[in-house]
């Protein structure tokens, strides 16, 4: 596999693969992000030229989020009996750990070629107290990539203190290769029958779990999108498409839980997760600008693989605690086909 690394600003690297079927995935220690997906100079994701774009236009893009991605209801988390107020960046809320969190953060990096594979590990240490969480946390993020098309991300942290680690990655897809171009037209596939719906326009949970079968938000065959983004249902009204949490019925890394198909391109997605949260890009006409295009409403699509957010509300989403000493893995994958 050929290794390429440059500068990519702000103190920043980017490193590049390339594997023998010429399919290219390039990431970024700013934020141990993915920035680039593609092929034949298609772009499958949404990604920026520099780091300094990511800073000025929209950090999230590609980025591992954390310490906890989502919204934590006024930022307030019970950890061992105690109550912690942490850094409300989307007032009253936290989201996707506050502000300047490790999205923002230049991770160290090492590059591991293991021949028919590429790990590229980025480590951080965030620490106790940072944006109110308790803890020194350290944590690895290793994405890696192989001959067979497998982008592979692997989370692994631990923590001096007792504390809550939820961390997610947040990747537009759109296999259009084109950012002013809506991602409507994609057929999806998901091995969801239940999802998470949001209380009010604050996006936090509502508090209850709701069954999907035979509604507009039922994936469970492959369907276009447009089905569900054009969608009466209250839910999807609320956001201008779709934001929520979907619960797996099957939690397993070995199942393909989505599947996002456009002609002959499709992506599927593995976790050993329990949710996977769908953000359809509902940004109306405030979409930012991507490789000169303008970003349209729903131009891009994510599968946050993660414990739902709105587990302090929803004890039955799961428990994102981290007792210290205690070693957090999580696994995902997304395998691009590209025939």
């Amino acid at each position: 596999m050929e290794i390429t690394t440059k500068d990519f600003g702000l103190g920043s690297s980017l490193i590049s693969l390339t594997n023998k079927n010429d399919v290219t995935i390039a990431f970024t220690n700013l934020g141990a992000r993915i920035v680039d997906w593609q092929k034949d100079g298609k772009h499958f994701i949404l990604g920026f030229d520099s780091a300094q774009e990511y800073l000025e236009k929209d950090a999230y893009p590609g980025a591992t989020v954390g310490r906890t991605a989502g919204r934590i209801k006024d930022g307030l988390v019970d950890i061992s009996g105690k109550t912690y107020h942490l850094n409300q960046n989307e007032a009253p809320q936290t989201l996707h750990g506050g502000e300047d969190s490790i999205h923002t953060k230049l991770w160290t990096y090492e590059i591991n070629d293991l021949g028919d594979e590429v790990q590229v590990k980025f480590s951080l240490v965030s620490n106790d107290g940072e944006n109110g969480y308790p803890g020194k946390i350290e944590m690895s993020v290793t994405h890696s990539f192989d001959e067979e098309n497998n982008w592979k991300i692997k989370y692994e942290a631990i923590s001096d203190k007792d504390t809550v680690f939820n961390p997610t990655g947040h990747v537009y897809f759109n296999l259009n290769g084109d950012a002013s171009k809506s991602i409507e037209n994609h057929q999806l596939k998901l091995a969801a029958s239940r999802f998470v719906p949001l209380k009010d326009q604050t996006e936090i949970v509502r508090g209850d779990i709701v069954d999907i079968k035979n509604t507009d938000l039922d994936f469970r065959q492959e369907k276009q999108l447009s089905k569900a983004l054009e969608s009466s249902m209250e839910q999807v009204q609320l956001v201008g498409g779709i934001d929520h949490p979907f619960l797996l019925d099957e939690q397993s890394l070995e199942k393909e839980q989505a599947r996002l198909s456009l002609n002959d391109l499709s992506v599927s997605v593995y976790t050993d997760q329990p949710s996977i949260v769908i953000f359809t890009a509902n940004f109306g006409d405030l979409g930012t600008v991507y490789h000169g295009k303008n970003q349209v409403h729903h131009g891009g699509i994510t599968f946050e693989c993660q414990v739902s957010p709105g587990s302090q509300q929803i004890p039955e989403l799961g428990d994102i605690s981290l007792k210290a000493g205690d070693e957090y893995q999580a696994t995902t994958i997304y395998s691009l086909h590209t025939n």
